[in-house]
């Protein structure tokens, strides 16, 4: 049951991270940025700029995956619970 579980959260994840990966770098991009530029020269904003929008795709994938896997836990509880 695992397995399937795991490889249902693994897809769903990657398929929200598309979708929420760019979205995601656009609302935080600018807060790594001004926090960079108070920090470090300017070439080494532009590399912190490019990782973020990098790692924003993993951040996201991770994030999305631990609820998923978290939300169908919970829910096969309840399912449990509800039919015993």
């Amino acid at each position: 049951m695992d397995d399937i579980k795991g490889g249902f959260a693994t897809t769903a994840a990657a398929m929200v991270a598309i979708l929420l990966g760019s979205p995601f770098n656009a609302m935080t991009a600018p807060y790594v940025i001004a926090l960079a530029e108070k920090n470090y020269s300017y070439e080494v904003v532009d590399l912190i700029g490019i990782t973020w929008m990098i790692l924003a795709y993993p951040f996201v994938f991770f994030a999305a995956r631990a609820g998923i896997i978290a939300a169908l836990t919970t829910a096969g509880v309840y399912l449990a619970y509800r039919f015993i």
